[in-house]
Order: structure tokens, then C-alpha cells, then sequence
């Protein structure tokens, strides 16, 4: 990625919109006020406590049975423990696929996608999340 030192804008109004989504996608908490939607910002700290990428987040799944270390899909507090994660982590999944599939040939994906929206009787505002603050 270029520095931004030797990025070379048309203008200044340009240079202005690039270091606003520069800031926007190095802060998740700036973007999603730039999309009007700041109360997923705690849902997002609290399911990134849940992302497995140390040995302390994913403790929870790690069992030992017959005197082995092994994986789970249950935590050890409980399938209660995780309902909403088991919830919001559809909706990521479905918001990336409604973001990808449109960039395919024939939108291939848009069937699925539909289904699985009925399916979790999820509202479509959640795929087409527009910017309420403007550039």
C-alpha cells in the first residue's frame, strides 16, 4: 500500500474523502457512526472478546476428553452462553455474501442469501446499509 505521502490527488475535495474513509476503516467505531449505526459497535467489541485468535478466547471450546485436548462447538458455559454470537455471526456472514455476491457473474448468491433472510426472519435493512453521514 502506497504512503499516503505519495498519493496523488485530483483535487483537494478528494484528498479530504480519502483521509475521511481512511479514518473511517481504521477506526470500526467511525464507521459505523458514518453509517448511521452505532449501537452495533458494542455488539462488535463484545463478539471480537469471542474471536478465537488467542489461547485465552478459545479457551471456552477447548475440552479435554479421555485424557486428550480436544476442540468443541459447545462452550463450556453452555449453549446459552453463545445464542446471540450463534445469531450475529449469520448476519456478518450474510451482510459479506450480499456485499460479494452482486460482484459475480449472475449474482449467484442472492437465492441463498434471500432464503436465509426469511429463514432468520432478519430485516433486509441489514444488507443495504447506506451512509447517513455524509463525505
Amino acid at each position: 500500500m502506497p504512503s499516503p505521502e505519495s498519493l496523488v490527488f485530483a483535487n483537494n475535495e478528494s484528498e479530504r474523502i480519502h483521509k475521511r474513509l481512511l479514518g473511517e476503516l481504521q477506526n470500526f467505531d467511525n464507521l459505523v457512526k458514518a453509517y448511521g449505526t452505532a449501537d452495533v459497535y458494542p455488539v462488535y467489541r463484545h463478539q471480537s472478546t469471542y474471536s478465537p485468535t488467542t489461547g485465552a478466547t478459545s479457551d471456552a471450546f477447548l475440552i479435554t476428553n479421555e485424557g486428550k485436548l480436544k476442540f468443541t462447538t459447545e462452550p463450556k458455559g453452555g449453549e446459552g452462553d453463545i445464542t446471540a454470537e450463534r445469531l450475529w455471526i449469520r448476519v456478518a456472514l450474510l451482510q459479506a455474501a450480499a456485499a460479494i455476491s452482486p460482484l459475480l457473474a449472475g449474482n449467484p448468491m442472492k437465492p441463498v442469501i434471500d432464503k436465509a433472510m426469511g429463514d432468520l426472519d432478519l430485516p433486509y435493512t441489514l444488507l443495504s446499509l447506506q451512509r447517513t453521514r455524509p463525505l
